[in-house]
């Protein structure tokens, strides 16, 4: 992903997911590497309009590893006609990441799929909603995870303003205990500021090792990342109580995320 392109992901091991799902977002932005298609194959017309909007086009997720792309196809017919559908597949194993695309000739087959509550296939409960092109906005905002709570706002200034101009700095506070909890998110002026502080991963900050990821609004995030855990705020596995634990499939972060 270029540095400044877009803003942000992780997966899982068992098919399946729990609450939001990653969409497209950075996955359409994948899909054109991933499944090397053209516009003449299943694919390759949602391929092609991977960072345009496309009111026909959809993002299904929860999909089983069993469904195919004519399963697919064969369920979203019922709502209109279907132009194209494309399954995201592993590189590595050859199965299915559990989620796809699908692009209707009439948006209205969009609104249509979503009036409609539930939706299942192949026995599993799958989860459709519209597919929104990636922007390709400044990044301007970090999340850092790892933090030391008791580390504080001027040290924080002082460590992180080295990088460039800071214009704000969230330190979120657990609704339960009333403390900081592990993790911040700091907003820069200028978008080179974050390219500054990211070159390295990790920094260590009041004898705590921090890792760094460029953050990104939660609707953006889901349409990247299938999978993952679940989180109350921002981040990738940030802004989740679960923040230093393995995440797994299915599970899914939330508000910001990060690369």
């Amino acid at each position: 992903m270029a540095d400044a392109d877009n803003l942000l992901m992780e997966t899982s091991e068992q098919n399946g997911n729990e609450g939001e799902e990653e969409q497209n977002g950075a996955e359409l932005e994948q899909m054109a590497g991933d499944e090397e298609q053209d516009n003449n194959t299943d694919g390759g017309k949602i391929d092609a309009s991977k960072g345009e909007e496309d009111a026909g086009k959809m993002f299904v997720g929860g999909l089983s590893w069993d469904t195919s792309k004519k399963d697919l196809k064969d369920y979203f017919s019922k709502f209109g006609e279907v132009s194209d559908c494309t399954i995201k597949m592993d590189s590595n194993t050859g199965r299915s990441r559990g989620f796809g695309f699908v692009l209707f000739k009439d948006s209205a087959s969009v609104d249509k799929v979503l009036e409609q509550k539930e939706h299942r296939l192949d026995g599993r409960n799958i989860d459709p909603k519209r597919a929104m092109a990636m922007k390709k906005d400044p990044v301007k905002k970090i999340f850092v995870g790892g933090l030391n709570p008791e580390a504080t706002e001027e040290t924080i200034r002082e460590y992180f303003g080295a990088f460039g101009e800071i214009e704000t700095i969230e330190l979120p506070i657990d609704p339960k205990s009333k403390k900081r909890r592990g993790f911040i998110f700091i907003t820069y002026k200028e978008e080179t500021s974050v390219k500054k502080c990211l070159e390295k991963k990790y920094h260590n900050i009041q004898g705590g090792r921090c890792e760094l990821k460029i953050a990104q609004p939660k609707e953006v995030y889901q349409q990247q990342q299938y999978g993952t855990v679940r989180g109350g705020g921002y981040g990738g596995d940030q802004g989740n109580a679960s923040y230093g634990k393995t995440p797994r499939r299915g599970g899914h972060q939330a508000n910001y995320k990060p690369y």
